[in-house]
């Protein structure tokens, strides 16, 4: 089949409906890799990647889609992707006569170089014209006015791009998030070189309350949202580290960035503005600004709820106050400020590890069963309670205590524990057995994983063999381990699983799944193993087109 006839080889209904999606602009990325390789990216009912090989002469040596499609030799993604490639190709008789795309860009340069200035000057201007994108970007970047004029134009860049990325549907999908995200990070670098650091800080203000509003109307499943609003708020701390005294800046940005806080934008993002107080807590050397900064601390506190919601933000609004009063009040008051709000679990941590440091291990039981106590339906703090007070009875050697806690720790999880309890042990080879019988006597994931850890940490290979035969889907992590003595039953074990696995399959990625699970297999069972399975499966599934081709390929 020729790049030039395909038309021609290609099941009707599968060629229309690659020929919509080639006319539909579903194929959203296509590039040349290599000498002969074409790879597409095909939107579907998800995104599908197709590589095309074309011989020197046109003819199409492979070509693969990874998507699901089961029926036939060739997919619609795939007929896409040869009118593409056909395009791409310029329709030209000698396939080698097509230009790449690098010495492209290279005769652009070539041209854009002879030119001169007034006709650059006027190819700008021309494409300024067809975007207003870039013509915003140009006008921002390069523009000289005054502050007001400096913000207007940054708000009307964020607007500019803001509407390119959402369109008609008023949202920004995935794909398209990354590149809205670049074009607003231009923004930054023009913050950050700016000279004036109050317009700086109203322009980075202004590019995290638009971060903070794309949550609402874009795609941030790859985080790039996330990593905008962060990236606003260290170009604040940058700008902050520049201010100085002279005619009093520092006062200036002191209260542009207090004003901010009680943004409403803040109000479904706390964290934001918790990181924003931050960043005014470095001007608290200032005994002014330190009075205004905590009176807004403790107006946030009182006007939030106290409910389990808002113990997050109130916690690190507490641990800003503390900071406060660490480096700029006596140490009686700090340790006062820690006792009274042991109830979050920050400042009681800082005391147990205080008593710990001093020695006094009967105060970190105390204070640690104290905890315990108290967060009884929170597992995590739980356990690190529980893991404060075995280690204060590990110091004071209360051997039966610790035996006890260990156990309780072991059992919620924690498997390190393990090494203790069998020092503890008065005879560590019957404890083995017998704390082997009872995890097995246990019921449910949990104690499995424990069990399974406890076995491998022994070497116990017996056990691990018959955890393999009731649990098969642990061969792979096991056959090299358990190979050389039990050779048989772990070919057997293995030889069963994948034909299980086989049998469950339905599509190309899980076809592709099993065949690398026979490559794997043939290290541990042999070359003619392998075959026969592979001869197996080729008869069993002759119907499958899709996993006889993924076949031939191993």
């Amino acid at each position: 089949m020729n790049i030039r006839d395909f038309q021609y080889h290609i099941n009707k209904t599968i060629l229309d409906r690659g020929y919509n999606y080639y006319i539909d602009g579903n194929i959203v990325e296509s590039y040349k890799q290599g000498d002969n390789e074409y790879i597409f990216h095909v939107e579907g009912s998800d995104y599908y990647e197709v590589l095309v090989e074309i011989g020197d002469n046109g003819d199409i040596l492979s070509s693969y889609c990874d998507c699901p499609y089961d029926f036939g030799p060739l997919c619609k993604h795939e007929a896409a992707a040869y009118f593409k490639a056909f395009d791409m190709l310029h329709h030209e008789n000698d396939i080698e006569q097509v230009s790449t795309k690098s010495s492209k860009r290279e005769t652009v340069q070539v041209i854009l170089n002879n030119l001169s200035k007034q006709e650059l000057i006027n190819i700008i201007v021309n494409l300024a014209l067809d975007d207003a994108t870039l013509e915003k970007s140009l006008l921002f970047k390069y523009g000289n006015g005054d502050e007001q004029q400096e913000l207007k134009a940054c708000q009307e860049l964020i607007n500019t791009i803001v509407r390119k990325y959402t369109g008609r549907e008023g949202f920004i999908k995935y794909r398209d998030t990354s590149d809205f995200v670049s074009e607003l990070e231009g923004v930054i670098e023009k913050a950050r070189n700016m000279e004036n650091v109050l317009v700086a800080v109203d322009i980075a203000l202004l590019l995290l309350g638009e971060a903070i509003n794309a949550f609402s109307y874009a795609d941030d499943s790859s985080g790039n949202i996330g990593s905008l609003a962060m990236e606003s708020l260290e170009l604040i701390e940058e700008i902050v580290s520049r201010c100085d005294n002279i005619n009093n800046q520092r006062v200036e940005v002191f209260e542009k960035l207090l004003a901010q806080t009680d943004n409403k934008i803040f109000d479904d993002w706390s964290d934001y503005r918790t990181d924003l107080l931050n960043i005014c807590s470095e001007f608290a050397n200032d005994e002014k600004l330190r009075e205004r900064f905590i009176i807004k601390i403790e107006s946030i506190l009182d006007n939030n709820p106290n409910d389990y919601y808002s113990k997050y933000e109130n916690e690190r609004l507490l641990q800003l106050l503390f900071k406060i009063t660490e480096k700029y009040g006596n140490q009686k008051e700090a340790e006062q400020f820690i006792h009274e709000h042991l109830q979050f679990s920050s400042f009681r941590e800082k005391l147990l590890n205080r008593y710990l440091h001093e020695k006094n291990y009967e105060k970190v039981i105390e204070l640690a069963k104290d905890g315990e106590k108290q967060d009884q339906e929170l597992p995590g703090l739980l356990l690190k309670w529980k893991k404060y007070h075995y280690k204060a009875l590990q110091f004071l050697s209360l051997k039966e205590e610790q035996r006890i806690l260990a156990k309780e720790l072991f059992f919620n999880g924690e498997f390190d524990y393990y090494q203790d309890l069998k020092e503890l042990a008065a005879n560590q080879n019957e404890f083995y057995t017998n704390f082997k019988l009872e995890l097995k006597k246990r019921a449910g994931w949990h104690a499995k994983r424990l069990f399974l850890k406890l076995i491998e940490e022994e070497n116990d290979l017996d056990e691990i063999l018959e955890f393999v035969r009731d649990n098969p889907i642990y061969i792979e992590d096991y056959a090299e381990k358990l190979v050389k003595p039990f050779k048989e039953d772990t070919i057997e074990i293995y030889t069963n699983h994948i034909k299980s696995i086989a049998s469950t399959s339905s599509n190309r990625k899980e076809y592709q799944g099993v065949c690398h699970k026979l490559t794997r297999y043939k290290k541990i069972a042999g070359k003619q193993k392998q075959v026969e399975l592979i001869n197996e499966f080729k008869v069993q599934f002759r119907k499958r087109p899709a996993f006889i081709d993924e076949l031939g390929r191993i």
